[in-house]
C-alpha cells in the first residue's frame, strides 16, 4: 500500500525543498486525466528509487473511471503533485490490484474479496509521498485517514489494502486488522524477495471504536465540511498547512 519503504535520511530531508502549504484533493479519476498521469508517474518515481519497477497498481485502465477515487496532495497552483493514492473498487476479485499481486499465491484472498464485494469495497493502493512532505510532517498516513473519511461519502463499507512494512506501523492507530489466514501467517513475499506484504482490512463503521481519537476527529471534520477543512502538521522542517477539498 505504501511506497515509503524506508525512513528518509536526515541528509535527504535537509536538502529537500521546503513546502509550506498543500491542497489535498479527493475526486473521481475521470474528472482530470492529467492529474491521474501525475499520480502514476509520482508513484513510479518513488518506487524506482528503491529498485521496484513493476507493480500491479501501475496499470492505467483506471484513468477514465468515475468509480475510482483519487487522492492527491499538490501545491496550491496545482502544478506539482507531491503525494497520492487511489480508492479502487471491483466487480470481481481480480479487478483489485492486491489480488492481481498476490491472489495467485493464496486462493483465500479471492474468496475473501468475493464475499465482501456485495457490501461495497474499495482498495487503497498506489500510496506514496514525497521527501518534501515527509520533512514537513506529512506522511502517507494522512492520506490513509482521508481515504477512511471518504468511505461513507461514497457508500462503501470495506476498505482493504496490500501493505508494506512502513504502513503496518500505523495499523493500530487506524483500526485496521491483519488477515493472518492469508499467505504465510498473514504475509507474502512481494514485491521483491526482501519485502513482505500483508492484506489489511478496515470496516466502516464497525472498526471505528479501534481508531485513535485524533484520527476520528479528522475524519469527522472532513465528513462535516468536505470542501472546507484546514489543518496543520509539524515536521522537522517546520509547519505545513493542509487544505482539503473533496469533490465526490
Amino acid at each position: 500500500m505504501s511506497s515509503s519503504l524506508t525512513r528518509p535520511s536526515v541528509e535527504r530531508l535537509r536538502r529537500a525543498e521546503e513546502v509550506q502549504e498543500v491542497i489535498v484533493l479527493v475526486s473521481r479519476a475521470n474528472q482530470d486525466e492529467r492529474l491521474c498521469h501525475k499520480l502514476l508517474e509520482g508513484h513510479k518515481r518513488v518506487l524506482e528509487a528503491y529498485g521496484i519497477k513493476n507493480l500491479s497498481s501501475f496499470r492505467t485502465d483506471w484513468f477514465r473511471r468515475d468509480d475510482v477515487i483519487v487522492i492527491a496532495a499538490m501545491t496550491p497552483d496545482g502544478e506539482r503533485v507531491m503525494a497520492g493514492a487511489r480508492l479502487q473498487p471491483g466487480a470481481v476479485a481480480n479487478d483489485f490490484p492486491l489480488h492481481q499481486a498476490v491472489g495467485h499465491m493464496d486462493s483465500k484472498v479471492g474468496d475473501f474479496l468475493e464475499d465482501i464485494i456485495p457490501e461495497g469495497v474499495v482498495e487503497l493502493n498506489a500510496l506514496w509521498n514525497s521527501i518534501e512532505l515527509a520533512g514537513m510532517g506529512m506522511g502517507s498516513e494522512f492520506l490513509i485517514q482521508v481515504g477512511m473519511a471518504a468511505l461513507p461519502m461514497i457508500g462503501v463499507k470495506h476498505l482493504v489494502a496490500l501493505t508494506s512494512p512502513v504502513t503496518r506501523r500505523w495499523r493500530e492507530k487506524h483500526g485496521w486488522r491483519l488477515h493472518e489466514e492469508f499467505g504465510e501467517e498473514g504475509y507474502f513475499v512481494y514485491p521483491k524477495p526482501s519485502l513482505r506484504a500483508s492484506v489489511e482490512h478496515y470496516i466502516h463503521p464497525d472498526f471505528e471504536g479501534d481508531v485513535a481519537p485524533e484520527v476520528l476527529a479528522l475524519m469527522s471534520s472532513v465528513r462535516q465540511r468536505p470542501e472546507g477543512v484546514t489543518t496543520h502538521l509539524h515536521g522537522r522542517k517546520g509547519e505545513l498547512r493542509i487544505r482539503l477539498n473533496l469533490t465526490l
